[in-house]
């Protein structure tokens, strides 16, 4: 623990902030949003498809949001789409609370999903900025643990308030993001982050020619396409989860927030140490690796009958995810250039597309064959999407050849 604390050392204060924002909006985000479905199946009855298309469009609307947030980032600077993001969230979070009909959530999801979208690529972008790029894993790393940090700490109160009904979820989320959002403001102007991209921007290169880029860039074609299909699996699991255990199982809603507290938990064990360990490979080994396990967790659940499998399985299954994450973020960092930052984290937000079809291809699977079908398919996305990225990396091996090549010839 010493060490994962001192870590924090290395980096400059804004990236430090950054971090702590990311366990507090989990801990917002998880409060509420994840116990939403919960809601729908209990006052609104609906069925897995329905559910997973009204959560769903949040995470659709989010995925295309975030890229164009990518890009704009990288010409008007990450503190405005930042900042702007996160007052615009904390007031739709209180617009929750004005009324549970159907109709208006669902607007209220598409606005979410907009608004918060617009933080992830931008602050991203900035924490790579302001970080050297030999400590640029681990801090995606750190990263990645502390936002399981957060979803250790939400569900629980979550469960708490959505059960005895005396405080308003949303509300509490929306105090969060508030109270957030004015703590990085103030830091965001005391160390002159302003100043600094000003000196960025006036050298950045036209949109016109970024999405040039994005046309053209079969490596980073492939990587999106990879971690789309990887994020099918891993990316909004807890949704068909909760509806399967619900029905499958006594005191599913128990199990649920156990599951979900096991697989933060497992995250914020393990990940320091594996990110560790993994830096000695290349990241293309670390998401095979990664992948094969949680799809095995996730033929584990398929055939899982009790507590202790399925929590056995969820460690198995999260183990996978930590190699996973921060691995794909490397792989993208090392094709993007620096001015383009922005721009490229944006890209890789396309792969949140698999937040939207994983509840609806999961909800449609559970619903017509059960959830055995439903996990088998999920563990065979998790083995496809390892061909996407190794067709990547291929492409960007021959062209680093190439390369080696011409220089030595010039």
């Amino acid at each position: 623990m010493n060490k994962f604390v001192q870590a924090f050392n290395q980096y400059h204060p804004i990236v430090n902030t950054l971090l702590l924002g990311t366990m507090i909006l989990a801990i917002g985000s998880s409060i509420s949003i994840l116990y939403f479905p919960l809601y729908l199946v209990k006052e609104q009855h609906f069925d897995p498809v329905k559910i997973a298309l009204i959560v769903g469009i949040g995470s659709l609307a989010a995925t295309f949001s975030g890229f164009i947030a990518g890009v704009v980032s990288d010409f008007i600077g990450r503190r405005k789409v930042m900042l702007g993001s996160l007052y615009i969230s904390s007031f739709i979070f209180f617009g929750f609370m004005l009324s549970k009909q159907v109709y208006f959530l669902i607007l209220m999801m598409l606005l979410q999903g907009i608004s918060t979208s617009f933080f992830a690529p931008a602050s991203k972008a900035l924490v790579a900025d302001l970080t050297a790029v030999d400590r640029r894993m681990r801090v995606f790393s750190i990263r990645y643990t502390i936002n399981n940090i957060g979803y250790a700490i939400g569900p629980s109160i979550g469960a708490y308030l959505w059960l005895k009904e005396t405080i308003d979820p949303f509300l509490v989320t929306g105090c969060l993001y508030g109270g957030y959002s004015l703590l990085l403001h103030v830091l965001l102007n005391k160390y002159g982050i302003k100043q600094i991209e000003g000196e960025q921007l006036k050298e950045s290169q036209t949109i016109k020619g970024a999405f040039r880029v994005i046309k053209y860039d079969k490596i980073l074609f492939f990587f999106v396409l990879g971690g789309l299909v990887s994020t099918t699996v891993h990316g909004q699991w807890s949704v068909t989860m909760q509806q399967y255990l619900n029905e499958h199982f006594m005191n599913g809603t128990l199990l649920y927030t156990s599951v979900l507290t096991v697989n933060s938990v497992c995250v914020i064990l393990f990940q320091y140490p594996i990110s560790r360990w993994a830096e000695r490979f290349k990241p293309l080994t670390i998401v095979v690796a990664g992948s094969f396990l949680f799809s095995i967790g996730m033929g584990g659940f398929a055939f899982s009958t009790g507590w202790f499998t399925m929590i056995l399985f969820m460690v198995i299954f999260t183990i996978g995810e930590t190699m996973v994450i921060p691995a794909e973020y490397m792989m993208i960092d090392h094709i993007t250039p620096d001015r383009l930052r922005g721009m490229y984290y944006g890209a890789q937000n396309l792969t949140g597309i698999g937040n939207f079809f994983g509840p609806l291809v999961g909800g449609y699977l559970l619903l017509h064959f059960g959830g055995s079908v439903m996990f088998l398919g999920f563990a065979l996305l998790g083995i496809i999407s390892i061909f996407f990225f190794w067709r990547g990396q291929i492409i960007q091996d021959h062209k680093s050849m190439n390369k080696r090549t011409n220089n030595i010839v010039l």
